[in-house]
């Protein structure tokens, strides 16, 4: 399988990453032919702003079907997630492991908001 560096990559494979805010993810699908499949996850829940104080968005789980490990499509999950419109004027937390270490490689995508 092919290891993706960019998200119009992976779309020319039929991937596609979408927010999904109702269910407080965002989500990783895939099209082969009439069929599209979630392959993964970042979920997150919010917290509103409240007295002067910033409200929070908390990514608290991230999944990816396991055949799709290692070609760069959880990166390319993460990138998406942390830098939406959704994230912007909240305090980024992180209790979901890949998405810290994500942030812990690229602090750049929190200090440019």
């Amino acid at each position: 399988m092919a290891r993706y560096t960019s998200e119009a990559e992976a779309a020319a494979d039929g991937f596609s990453i979408v927010h999904e805010p109702e269910q407080h993810r965002f989500a990783v699908y895939r099209r082969n032919g009439d069929i599209e499949r979630l392959v993964g996850e970042a979920h997150y829940s919010l917290t509103e702003a409240t007295a002067g104080i910033a409200g929070s968005i908390d990514f608290d789980h991230t999944v990816v079907r396991p055949e799709y490990r290692g070609t760069g499509v959880s990166g390319l999950l993460a990138h998406r997630a942390v830098t939406d419109d959704v994230v912007r004027d909240r305090r980024v937390l992180a209790s979901c492991w890949f998405i810290e270490g994500y942030l812990a490689r690229h602090p750049e995508l929190l200090t440019d908001r």
